[in-house]
């Protein structure tokens, strides 16, 4: 655990970060940008704890990182933030605890996958687009007409755990929770792409990247889920790990350090971090040539991606390179956060929703044939604010586009 006493004393509440926070944006409320908190969290440690309203504050961050991004001081929020979280327990209730225990192991989140296919049918009705499902009443932590993907008969990870990689390059494919056992045409547009490269990436058990647990304080279960990566990804054999999904890329190349640095794994951690690629950031480097496009693209480039993403946004380009019309989108909300925020999302439905719409709003007023996205999460969250908007416009996986 970092001791924060001399960065704190940095910020200056100079007020920079209440102009980029798209939380204190929509509610004008002090505790809820990122001066506040600090100044909540300096507190905390002065009296020796935090208090429920403190706790509070910490889940309505959404870690996207714009009031760093900002700050002449360079304080680092998002991780203060996220330590506190740690050693106040904000919002680890049991279920929390369950969830992201579930979420760390293969054979469990195997089982829970499982069990939610189980009652899905029974807990929601279908979307008008086919894409998903709405809750027909609330669940803990849930409300009710909250989207939620369908879950296929079949995940990706269950057809191919176990495939051995194929080819020059000795690739390996982390796919996170969504596109591993939600999104099964990632994977499978993946499989697609590389078969051009006369390639084919190896699949080794896996479970969550341990960001969902990271990100609400829950450091044991994210360390027991990047132990499980370890021992998965970290063969000498393995020459690259790609990951489709932004959230888990910025997870595993920047975060799994930070998480083990104090264990015996933090060796490994380093080494196998530096595996890890953003799959269009590899695509672009290794000469990947797209099929061509004739389409008008929205583009909602994730949070992860702009600001913890080695190479940055690479889906962009490639998309481009298709032939494809980028829509061009208002400056002042073509960097906005979609609102997902990974825990924000699920603890604060509704100003996820609303800090979303904004940016909604802007992409279908351009009238794409389709927005894409390179995050699981992002694309659950953009697919619930076109439904919202009763828009018939498809929101995909980038690679789904790139794969013709």
């Amino acid at each position: 655990m970092t001791d924060w006493v001399a960065e704190l004393a940095r910020c200056t509440r100079c007020g920079a970060c209440r102009e980029v926070c798209p939380v204190f944006a929509l509610t004008l409320r002090e505790p809820d940008v990122a001066r506040g908190r600090l100044a909540r969290i300096e507190a905390a440690d002065a009296s020796g704890r935090l208090t429920h309203a403190d706790r509070r504050a910490l889940t309505r961050c959404l870690q996207c990182g714009r009031c760093r991004e900002v700050c002449k001081a360079d304080v680092r929020v998002p991780q203060i933030v996220r330590d506190a979280k740690y050693r106040g327990g904000a919002g680890m209730g049991a279920a929390q605890q369950s969830i992201t225990y579930l979420l760390a192991d293969p054979e469990r989140l195997r089982k829970l996958t499982d069990r939610a296919r189980q009652f899905a049918v029974a807990l929601g009705r279908a979307t008008t687009d086919g894409s998903g499902m709405r809750l027909r009443f609330a669940l803990p932590y849930l409300e009710a007409g909250r989207y939620l993907p369908k879950l296929p008969k079949q995940s990706y990870l269950s057809r191919t755990t176990g495939r051995t990689a194929q080819g020059e390059r000795r690739l390996a494919l982390f796919l996170g929770c969504g596109a591993g056992r939600i999104f099964t045409g990632v994977g499978e547009a993946l499989d697609t792409i590389l078969a051009t490269m006369n390639l084919t990436a190896a699949v080794p058990e896996q479970a969550c990247c341990g960001l969902p647990a990271w990100g609400m304080g829950a450091d044991d279960a994210a360390r027991e889920a990047l132990a499980n990566f370890l021992t998965a990804f970290g063969g000498e054999s393995i020459e690259t790990i790609l990951s489709p999904c932004a959230s888990c890329t910025a997870m595993l190349q920047q975060e799994m350090t930070e998480a083990l640095s104090d264990t015996p794994l933090a060796d490994a951690a380093r080494i196998v971090a530096a595996k890890v690629s953003d799959v269009f950031v590899w695509l672009r480097e290794n000469d990947f040539h797209p099929p061509r496009l004739s389409l008008r693209v929205a583009v909602h480039v994730p949070c992860h991606t702009r600001r913890g993403v080695r190479g940055g946004d690479a889906l962009t380009p490639l998309l481009r390179a298709t032939g494809a019309r980028i829509v061009e989108l208002p400056a002042e909300t073509a960097a906005d956060c979609c609102g997902m925020g990974g825990s924000f999302g699920v603890f604060h439905p509704q100003e996820a929703r609303e800090i979303g719409r904004k940016k909604m709003a802007a992409m279908l007023a351009a009238r794409p044939d389709v927005i894409v996205t390179s995050c699981t999460g992002c694309l659950v969250q953009l697919r619930d604010l076109a439904d919202h908007f009763g828009a018939t416009v498809p929101v995909r996986h980038g690679l789904e586009l790139l794969s013709g």
